[in-house]
């Protein structure tokens, strides 16, 4: 069960509970308060009728000798008293037989009764015997739906018992009057009842709901489900409090997490680009040694004599050994690069007149492929680092567009500079029919080739890239290949010297 329905559950038994005991103490407090008022308005009410009967036997002394029955003595007595208080009054004699009892009419007048009503026989044997013991009683019963109070009290004539007077009194009234409050009570605690249970309900689904959702988020968040759940941190609570730590708590995560994710693909592009450079070398290193192994045989066997074919295997096992210590020279200096950096001289370089004079020495390897050199250099453009390092990169660069240019098409070399950087741009043109894609992401690997039939040299090893990649890291600056359709185009970004 939600912590909610639990919350509002345990207050309407409260709630409940509190209001029974309300309800029960307010019946006891009217009831008390009414047989308080019953007990003062029968003192005041015996206290009156005692002083009747004392006027009456004062005014009457000499007249009682007159009246033979007792009935006709005490009628009079009985109508003075009932007009008086307003209540009927029964009179009966020592012997507890019944005289007579005064009632009132619907007009309002009394009439004298030969009969007890049904209410005087309430209690009567107990009432009579306090009264023949000289004390007064108060006896309260419920007759036809009413509520009635029989007063029972003593008559004394010259000190001598004469009998006792029942008088009642109606208080239906006043138990209406309280029964009334009491349903009004009942009927205002069920609609507070209603009330305070939405607002408690309401009230305690906005304290809790923000801790459900709270609960649903750090569940997904457990089980990996990146999934953005709506959180009160805005709240000036201790809810809102903690909705703000969780999320601090999830970015934190989050933030390590895509770090730890970025690592491992470093790590596994790592791996993959060593897997690829061994690949790479070991093919780079058999191709040359096959040659070089072949030649050996077959100009080592017992029975070769063919000076022409000598010459021939002489040149190639030297070219062969040639490319091999080329390679070997390049893949060391790479090496070196990359754990020790550049160890030469860093000045300040005029990049214009460096970008003119490797144009002027490509230029001869560019015609014999049947390319132009176009430069466009922008002059006073002066960069810092290591003369012939940066030279080098130029050179390679001019070189690939010869290697992997389409023959006829001219290769620009763009020099200028921004506001906070020079920018070298060297652009060529691929044959039409060299449809396969670059891979931009490998084009700085090492031994990274396109398709040998692209390649006019076939001396290359595919290294040039790499090494133009580490001088420029180097240097403080950036190197980026793209390609549009035929057009490829290698950008450089170095840092002006200031």
């Amino acid at each position: 069960m939600p912590i909610h329905w639990r919350f509002t559950a345990g207050f309407i038994v409260i709630f409940t509970i509190a209001t029974c005991c309300l309800y029960f103490y307010m019946s006891y407090v009217l009831t008390e308060q009414t047989k308080m008022t019953i007990r003062e308005d029968m003192k005041k009410l015996q206290s009156f009728a005692y002083d009747h009967i004392q006027q009456y036997a004062l005014l009457n002394q000499g007249n009682e000798e007159l009246a033979r029955e007792e009935r006709d003595r005490m009628t009079p007595l009985l109508y003075g008293i009932s007009r008086s208080t307003g209540h009927p009054i029964a009179y009966y004699d020592k012997e507890g037989n019944f005289i007579g009892e005064t009632l009132f009419t619907k007009n309002g007048s009394v009439r004298l009764e030969q009969q007890p009503s049904e209410v005087l026989a309430y209690s009567f044997e107990a009432d009579k015997a306090l009264a023949l013991d000289n004390k007064s009683v108060v006896t309260m019963t419920e007759s036809n739906g009413k509520h009635l109070v029989l007063l029972t009290f003593p008559y004394y004539s010259n000190e001598r018992y004469e009998g006792f007077f029942r008088m009642t009194s109606d208080y239906s009234s006043r138990y209406r009057h309280n029964d009334a409050i009491l349903k009004s009570f009942s009927w205002f605690a069920a609609v507070l009842f209603v009330v305070v249970t939405l607002f408690t309900y309401i009230l305690s689904s906005r304290m809790t709901r923000p801790l459900f959702k709270l609960s649903l988020a750090m569940r997904g968040f457990g089980e990996g489900k990146q999934t953005k759940a709506y959180l009160p941190v805005g709240r000036r609570d201790e809810v809102g409090q903690l909705s703000l730590s969780f999320e601090r708590m999830r970015e934190q995560i989050e933030d390590q997490w895509a770090h730890l994710k970025a690592e491992r693909n470093r790590v596994m592009e790592l791996e993959q680009s060593k897997r690829r450079f061994y690949q790479h070398i070991t093919h780079e290193l058999k191709t040359p040694l096959t040659s070089i192994s072949g030649y050996a045989q077959i100009i080592g066997k017992p029975d070769f004599n063919d000076p022409v074919f000598l010459a021939r295997a002489a040149e190639r096992i030297k070219l062969e050994s040639d490319r091999l210590h080329s390679m070997v020279v390049q893949v060391l200096e790479l090496a070196r690069r990359e754990e020790t950096g550049s160890t030469q001289l860093v000045v300040p370089i005029d990049l214009s007149a460096q970008l003119e004079a490797c144009c002027e020495d490509m230029e001869i390897k560019a015609l014999r492929y049947d390319m132009k050199l176009e430069c466009e250099l922008q002059e006073a453009v002066t960069v810092v680092g290591q003369q012939e390092e940066l030279r080098q990169v130029w050179v390679n660069l001019l070189d690939n567009a010869i290697k992997y240019g389409a023959a006829g098409t001219s290769i620009h070399l763009k020099a200028g500079q921004t506001a906070e950087c020079a920018v070298v741009q060297v652009s060529n043109e691929r044959d039409q029919d060299q449809v396969q894609e670059i891979d931009e992401r490998l084009v700085f690997e090492p031994f990274y080739r396109v398709n040998e039939s692209e390649i006019k040299d076939h001396g290359s090893m595919g290294l040039g890239l790499a090494i133009c990649q580490s001088i420029i890291d180097s240097h403080g600056g950036t190197i980026a290949f793209r390609q549009e359709g035929r057009q490829v185009h290698v950008q450089v970004e170095l840092p002006l010297w200031t």
